[in-house]
């Protein structure tokens, strides 16, 4: 019973070990990641004017990520312009939007391809049901990708962005486990103690403990516990707090409710405040953005 004992006894002091060990680790590569980031934001620059050059794709990567917002800056645009609708409460699917009305002054590119997908469709073309002629969702019209993807090359190649995924330089140290390795010596005398009242299975297991603890305080933690950078460097971070301090008139937590934007500013006011510039537009556009699981146009929908 005593042996059994002194087995149960090592396990838990090996697996502490190595429990500290690994909490000591990701510490240190936690260390690593601040100081490069302090590091890069101590030596981050950025021209007041360059602000000017980023747009609302640039900005809303550095601030949102991601294309969603890219198409939902442009939708909203379309919709303060009064040009994009939602169609009537009492049609056959309520959470349709049409465009109507002249393409905007202005429109970039994809507002132009969004105002085209949503335009309605000749009532000649035989492929098309009846409720398709009453507009069109808003997760069915294009994407802006490939813009995004654009944006985010331009960003790169600039210093304000890195790619996804990008590892804190420094990669490849090894840190030794010196909890681990001090229990792997305990499993020395356990053994010995082990083999002289002859359980050779609990020798075995405590040897068999120890080398695997040993291993464990030789494993390099970076490839453990990778640290990844952010995708915003501290020169892109600048350029986005410069830009909401060039733009603070767009933030819907400051301007009055009775104020409506310029539709010629709402990208931008997206592009840097997010969902609640949405609400203030039109608050319909968030609830009708994500495709539900049923189809509402066949069996069983709306």
């Amino acid at each position: 019973m005593t042996d059994w004992l002194i087995l149960a006894g090592y396990l838990v002091i090996a697996l502490t070990a190595v429990s500290l060990d690994g909490i000591a680790r990701a510490n240190a590569e936690d260390s690593r990641l601040e100081a490069f980031v302090a590091e890069d934001r101590h030596s981050a620059f950025v021209e007041p004017a360059a602000v000017e050059r980023l747009g609302p794709l640039e900005m809303g990567w550095l601030s949102l990520g991601g294309a969603t917002w890219a198409k939902k800056a442009a939708v909203a645009r379309l919709v303060a312009d009064g040009v994009l609708h939602r169609t009537s409460p009492q049609g056959p699917s309520p959470q349709r939007w049409v465009a109507r009305g002249p393409l905007p002054e202005g429109a970039d590119e994809f507002e132009r391809e969004l105002w085209a997908a949503a335009a309605p469709q000749p009532v000649s073309s035989s492929a098309l049901r009846p409720a398709d002629w009453e507009g069109h969702y808003l997760w069915a019209l294009p994407d802006a990708y490939r813009l995004m993807d654009e944006a985010e090359a331009r960003l790169i190649s600039e210093g304000y962005g890195r790619h996804r995924g990008e590892l804190v330089p420094g990669g490849g140290q090894r840190h030794r486990g010196w909890w681990s390795t001090a229990a792997a010596a305990v499993a020395v005398p356990v053994v010995t103690v082990l083999v002289l009242d002859q359980a050779w299975v609990r020798a075995v297991l405590a040897f068999l403990s120890g080398a695997l603890t040993l291993a464990a305080a030789s494993a390099p933690g970076d490839q453990i516990l990778p640290r990844r950078l952010p995708a915003r460097t501290a020169k892109g971070e600048l350029a986005l707090h410069l830009a909401r301090e060039r733009y603070a008139d767009l933030n819907p937590a400051t301007r009055p409710a009775s104020e409506a934007y310029d539709p010629r500013t709402v990208p931008m006011a997206v592009a840097l405040f997010g969902s609640a510039v949405l609400e203030r537009i039109d608050d319909r556009i968030q609830a009708d953005w994500d495709k539900p699981t049923v189809d509402l146009d066949g069996p069983g929908g709306d």
